[in-house]
Order: structure tokens, then C-alpha cells, then sequence
């Protein structure tokens, strides 16, 4: 059975421990028959965020004994961010949300940056337990997207969407010239999907994403605001050290089988257990091959040669 709609009765108990922060129920906002209150948006405290930041809480209390509160952060350019806590105290929810900075969101960054959180526990946490969940970068035509699981060791998911109606003309290597964490672009619906390998535990792969996204922001401003042309000149060796990552694997199995007939050749007179071990090299070759940011993939990877288009952007 569904649960009944919150009555006036209820509404003043959820709202008591909001309105001693100053929040007031937004009625019209708020959907009774659901179980959830929205708040009135307030603008932030000034100098814990940059200027015309508006910020409000939508409140869940549909599951039974469990509430979910969510703040809901939008700058004057109509990027928006959220922070999340579940928990079953209402006043320890609240107090959690509030400890962190509106800033927190929205880093000072160019290309802008927006960043959401949620909170592990349900009790007060501090900024420790921040766990990055989603992040953007709007750069000059290209809007970033960056989706953080909450299981470790997996990766986070990296999304490139075009803002304009021009074409992008984006080589595969754009984003892996950052690192051996970042993968090559793959062309799909949304625009361009790739990985970034996050380790560590949550705090620690929280950390990594928000610096990966801030060392994302900054290569795609120093990329987009020159001409392609420039590309290879300022990243030629980080586009060869692409070259090699993704050719490991084709390396890996024309190296084996160049041993291999070494060996033959030589016929060397070696021990049970030296051969046993060089049985087994292969093995171990193949298995290290899978630390690679992507999936083992046979191939010949693209030449790193200078882009030929004049724009980054077609039509």
C-alpha cells in the first residue's frame, strides 16, 4: 500500500528543524499525494559563493522511516549541481547538507566547472565524506560530462556532447594526451564517451575526479582556443605515449611470438623450472595487458600526424 499524503499536521514536524535555519515550505512546489516538501530557494551567504548563486532542498519522506534531502545549487548561467543525504535523522540530514559550502559545487575554474556530491552516513558528516557523483565542464562548444560509480575500482564514465549546432571535429587521442588514467574517444549517440580509471578508496577516487576534471577543463581552453593545427606541435609526445598505450597488446603478441621462435632457434639448454617459468610468461603478459585503461583491442593505432581540419567546429 502506497503511503497517505502528508497532512498539515505532518508537514509543520518535517519543517520544524528547517525553519530554526530559516528555510519556508514552498507549498505550490511541494507534491502532498508523494510525500515530498521543497523549499523556498535562498540566495547563498555572501562570500560562500560567487555571486547570483540560488540554492533550495527538496525533502522525500516516502520511504518509511527514511528521509532523502537534496540541495539543489543553479549560478546565473543556469548550471546546476546537487548534494544528496539519506539518513533517518531529519536535523542531522539537515546539518550535514549545511556544513558544506555552496562553493563546493562550482570550483573556480575556466572553463566553468560544476560538481555533484553525496553524502555517505546518516549522521552530521563533514567535507571528508563528500563523494563525487557527477562533474561538467562547459568549454567553447563542447559540454563534458563525467559520471562517478560508487564502487571501487570501476570506472568513471566520461561524455562529450557538442553545445552548438557545428560539427565537432575531435581526434581519438584528445582526452588521453591527459595520462594513463584517460582512454581514447568512442563516437556514439550522445556525442563521444571515453573512461578515466579512478583509484582508491571513495575519498580517494573523489579527490582524483575533481582533479581530473579541473586538469580536463584547463586542456580543453588551451585546445579549443587555439587552431587544430597546433595540436600535435604542443601534445607530440603525449600523443605518441597514446600511440604506445593502445598498441601494447598488438606489441605484446607479436613480441611473444618472436620469442617464441628466439628460443626455438637458440635451443637453449635450460632447466625444468626455467621452462616452466617462461611457460608461464605469457600469461602473465596477457594478464598485465588488462591493467590498460580499455579493453585489450588488436590493433594498429592511428600515426600521430598533424590534424588536417582549420576549425575544430564544421557548418
Amino acid at each position: 500500500m502506497p503511503a497517505p499524503p502528508l497532512t498539515h499536521h505532518e508537514i509543520l514536524g518535517l519543517a520544524e528543524p528547517f525553519a530554526r535555519g530559516g528555510w519556508r515550505v514552498d507549498l505550490d512546489g511541494s507534491r502532498r499525494e508523494n510525500r515530498q516538501l521543497r523549499f523556498v530557494p535562498v540566495q547563498a551567504p555572501a562570500g560562500d559563493a560567487p555571486a547570483g548563486i540560488r540554492s533550495w532542498l527538496d525533502l522525500d519522506a516516502s520511504a518509511a522511516r527514511r528521509f532523502r534531502l537534496v540541495r539543489t545549487v543553479r549560478d546565473p548561467a543556469g548550471r546546476q549541481a546537487t548534494l544528496k543525504a539519506g539518513g533517518v535523522d531529519l536535523p542531522a540530514l539537515l546539518a550535514s547538507i549545511e556544513a558544506v559550502p555552496v562553493d563546493r559545487h562550482f570550483p573556480a575554474c575556466l572553463p566553468p566547472v560544476s560538481r555533484s556530491y553525496e553524502i555517505g552516513g546518516s549522521g552530521p558528516a563533514g567535507v571528508s565524506s563528500l563523494v563525487l557523483v557527477e562533474g561538467r565542464v562547459d568549454a567553447d562548444g563542447l559540454r563534458a560530462g563525467l559520471r562517478v560509480p560508487d564502487v571501487r575500482g570501476l570506472a568513471a564514465e566520461l561524455v562529450l556532447m557538442p553545445t552548438r549546432p557545428a560539427q565537432p571535429n575531435l581526434p581519438e587521442d584528445l582526452v588521453a594526451v591527459l595520462g594513463w588514467d584517460w582512454a581514447r574517444l568512442v563516437p556514439d549517440a550522445e556525442g563521444w564517451s571515453t573512461r578515466l580509471r579512478l583509484r582508491g578508496d571513495l575519498a580517494a577516487r573523489t579527490r582524483r575526479a575533481e582533479s581530473a576534471l579541473e586538469q580536463l577543463a584547463r586542456h580543453l581552453a588551451t585546445t579549443l582556443a587555439a587552431p587544430p593545427a597546433e595540436y600535435h606541435a604542443r601534445l607530440r609526445r603525449a600523443r605518441w605515449g597514446v600511440f604506445v598505450r593502445r598498441g601494447i597488446p598488438t606489441f605484446t603478441a607479436v613480441g611473444l611470438t618472436a620469442a617464441a621462435l628466439g628460443l626455438a632457434l637458440l635451443r637453449l639448454d635450460l632447466s625444468m623450472a626455467q621452462w616452466i617459468a617462461l611457460y608461464h610468461v605469457p600469461t602473465v603478459i596477457v594478464a598485465l595487458s588488462f591493467t590498460l585503461q580499455e579493453l585489450p583491442r588488436f590493433e594498429i593505432p592511428p600515426w600521430p600526424r598533424p590534424l588536417p581540419q582549420r576549425t575544430w567546429f564544421s557548418g
